[in-house]
């Protein structure tokens, strides 16, 4: 995907600005002057990726796509509660949840669907067109875009992605969009998936510029060899912001698996990366192991035992660069080593072969 409108297409430095007080997502930008100066309904649509202050008026105009509401028309909700979620998606087709005119800004997916088994989760496949575009900037299993790696379900809560009692799924990454936006939904089993409930709340009016960058996900399963890293990401011919990454393991080998570093290989980097971590835990803002523990911007959301390998178990960890975004100008590859300690040996590194997935955000 190499037009840079696409899938390597990220965000500019420009369009992600935080500060502790303006939690925003891969488009968040800091309330400029101007804009909190400017009063009443003449005041200019904010930027994109700028939630407005509290009590600050503006011209956007708030709407919400669910199954009472397909087009999230003004006055279009049906006046009586009716069946509030899809029957049927069937198998091998494509719902269309929302085809909206912009510019605007997703704020706020939720979904939700029975059954929720691990290969529901992986069978879901979400997709966002941004403006017109023939390929998917946003593309990954319902559950791991979500945080849930291997399609098992947990409660977790961050201000990026919330899994509320492992049913309700949301996302509060804002995504600009400045000439159109469609969301689907494919089934990619052989079984009818039903009871799609789901709601899409945006505005539109937002100022979509063109050093606004627009939100990607990008989802990778694999079992590298041994002696070989695991690749999150590879994008490249475009400038962008890296803010986060969902990752799971499934550890095939015995002895301890966590001792790889996460790698960012920036802007031409070849051998050596430029920023590199000090071990798994590490990454995950833990240390010396990493237990069932959630934060706002890291943790691990789940280590259930598999259900065929007693000794073997999942494991998922998030983290969100919220404050310490990874900036790059042209390319960005991202790695993990797999590397761990073979029992009875807990000193000396060795090379090791598990099974990855990720979501990498930017």
């Amino acid at each position: 995907m190499k037009n840079k409108t696409q899938a390597t297409h990220t965000l500019t430095r420009r369009t992600f600005v935080t500060t502790a007080g303006l939690i925003g997502g891969a488009a968040a930008l800091q309330l400029t002057p101007d804009a909190r100066a400017v009063p009443g309904p003449e005041k200019a649509n904010a930027p994109a990726g700028v939630p407005p202050a509290p009590y600050l008026f503006t011209r956007l105009r708030s709407r919400s796509i669910s199954a009472e509401n397909l087009s999230g028309a003004k006055g279009a909700a049906n006046k009586w509660k009716d069946l509030p979620a899809i029957p049927r998606v069937h198998p091998g087709k494509t719902q269309t949840l929302a085809d909206i005119e912009g510019p605007g800004m997703i704020r706020h997916i939720w979904l939700t669907f029975w059954p929720r088994t691990p290969e529901a989760l992986r069978s879901f496949v979400l997709r966002i067109y941004w403006d017109g575009m023939k390929y998917p900037s946003v593309e990954a299993p319902v559950g791991d875009f979500f945080g849930l790696g291997h399609g098992r379900v947990a409660h977790f809560s961050t201000p990026y992605l919330t899994v509320a009692d492992g049913r309700g799924f949301n996302s509060f990454f804002p995504m600009p969009f400045s000439k159109h936006c469609r969301i689907t939904i494919e089934n990619d089993s052989p079984q009818d998936l039903g009871d799609l409930y789901y709601q899409i709340n945006y505005t539109q009016g937002d100022q979509v510029t063109e050093d606004v960058g627009r939100f990607h996900a990008h989802f990778r399963r694999d079992r590298p060899a041994r002696g070989t890293n695991f690749l999150l990401l590879d994008a490249k011919g475009t400038p962008g912001v890296y803010v986060g990454t969902t990752i799971a393991c499934l550890p095939l080998e015995p002895g301890n698996w966590r001792e790889g570093e996460f790698r960012f290989f920036i802007d031409g980097d070849k051998d050596k990366a430029t920023i590199a971590g000090t071990g798994w835990s590490d990454w995950f803002l833990s240390a010396w192991g990493l237990d069932l523990t959630q934060s706002l911007y890291a943790g691990c959301t789940y280590q259930v035992p598999h259900p065929e390998w007693g000794d073997k178990y999942f494991c998922s960890c998030f983290r969100f660069h919220v404050l310490d975004p990874i900036y790059f100008q042209h390319d960005l590859r991202v790695e993990y080593q797999q590397i761990g300690h073979y029992p009875p040996d807990k000193i000396n590194f060795k090379d090791r072969a598990d099974d990855w997935c990720s979501t990498v955000y930017w």
